[in-house]
């Protein structure tokens, strides 16, 4: 490939409504790490300054904080942080701005073409109108989802499923609609040894009891990721086995709750929460099953990481799930909202140590085939590239 001078350089501003670190943060850090730059001079602003800001200065990338814009709908705030966009917009001059998380994606794509920006691209991580709330918010969110489309050049789907919803409900013309798996670099994500990270999640915890087995997830405390329906599930487990041990490895504002649930089930010498684990990722081994219960999912990147660490994975059958999860081949597929399907599966998976081992090692196998960070980049810089569509 020549070599092009940092006059062709394209300006490349990533855009999140949080600066904290989830899915979409992960994303954003992935494609950071692998664009090349030889042809993006990467920046990145968020609203606050939290996990994200250090994991740019860490990269050492511009990092912007936007004033006023936060997750929660707050139509003053909303007023002064589009104005806070239109004003970073044209003082940093990006040819594209790429935006994460719903509520930047509208408010962000309608402050970038008033800024006069070339491209505008968004990803969408679950379109926010297929979470579970009343019927009005969901049309109110689809709505401004569509204002948001209009003002974009492309919008990237990280999963199928989303990509045929945004197709099925008109979200924007299909040239518009691009779909782009999320990857991950196998090289990258190196495991700690199973006995020590186990040690380490059980000093954590201040666990005083040998766990006969160990469930766990890692995933952020919100609703959307059915959280309540593990605990649940531990209920009974537990029962059963006295000695078993469920981790829920995390952060967020549903933590309170979570710990309530916990002491309500009478489950708290069984059921913890470590939040704020650094490199969560690499304890994955200590786990025997990884459960991720969503209601609500896009890509998950932790069902890509449990499935490297080869470990049978329990997941629902939401969003983009099941195109990491195949069925009694990969891991086992769930319903939503269904703890008594969970219980099932953690039974079957714990009586069957052939079928633990074989779905780890087909999970594995299918991850590293299939979701490839370079395939994910390549894909994304062309969408970069291609720039506004007629």
């Amino acid at each position: 490939m020549a070599h092009i001078s940092n006059q062709e350089k394209k300006r490349l501003l990533f855009v999140s409504t949080k600066s904290v670190w989830g899915g979409a943060q992960k994303y954003i850090i992935d494609l950071i790490d692998y664009l090349p730059r030889d042809r993006f001079d990467i920046m990145l602003a968020a609203g606050g300054s939290g996990p994200l800001r250090v994991k740019a200065m860490e990269h050492g990338i511009p990092f912007y904080e936007i004033g006023d814009l936060e997750r929660n709908v707050n139509p003053l705030k909303d007023f002064f942080a589009f104005f806070h966009l239109i004003k970073l917009f044209r003082r940093l001059k990006p040819d594209v701005v790429h935006l994460n998380s719903s509520k930047v994606s509208a408010l962000g794509a309608f402050a970038a073409r008033v800024a006069g920006i070339p491209t505008i691209v968004s990803s969408t991580h679950g379109w926010p109108f297929m979470e579970e709330r009343p019927v009005w918010q969901k049309k109110s969110l689809k709505i401004l989802v569509k204002i948001g489309a209009f003002f974009q050049d492309s919008i990237i789907c990280v999963s199928d499923f989303d990509h045929a919803i945004g197709l099925h409900e008109r979200i924007a013309p299909a040239h518009k609609l691009i779909p782009v798996h999320n990857g991950i670099d196998v090289k990258k994500h190196v495991f700690l040894e199973r006995q020590k990270a186990r040690d380490v999640l059980i000093a954590k915890a201040g666990l005083h009891i040998k766990p006969s087995f160990v469930v766990g997830t890692i995933a952020e405390y919100t609703k959307n990721k059915g959280l309540i329906y593990i605990l649940e599930a531990a209920a009974h487990i537990t029962k059963v086995d006295p000695h078993a041990v469920f981790f829920l490895i995390g952060w967020g504002e549903e933590k309170q709750s979570l710990e309530n649930e916990i002491m309500r089930r009478h489950i708290t010498g069984n059921v913890f929460l470590i939040d704020y684990l650094p490199e969560a990722f690499t304890y994955l081994k200590a786990l025997d099953i990884f459960v991720l219960p969503s209601i609500k999912e896009g890509f998950a990147y932790t069902l890509l990481e449990a499935s490297l660490a080869e470990l049978p994975v329990i997941a629902t059958r939401v969003g983009g799930n099941p195109e990491i999860v195949e069925h009694m081949k990969t891991g086992i597929l769930v319903n939503p909202r269904s703890p008594e399907e969970i219980i099932n599966a953690i039974s079957h998976l714990l009586r069957d140590a052939d079928d633990r081992k074989n779905l780890g090692f087909e999970a594995r196998k299918k991850v590293v085939r299939d979701f490839s960070i370079q395939t994910m980049v390549t894909l994304t810089a062309g969408v970069y590239e291609r720039g506004r569509q007629k």
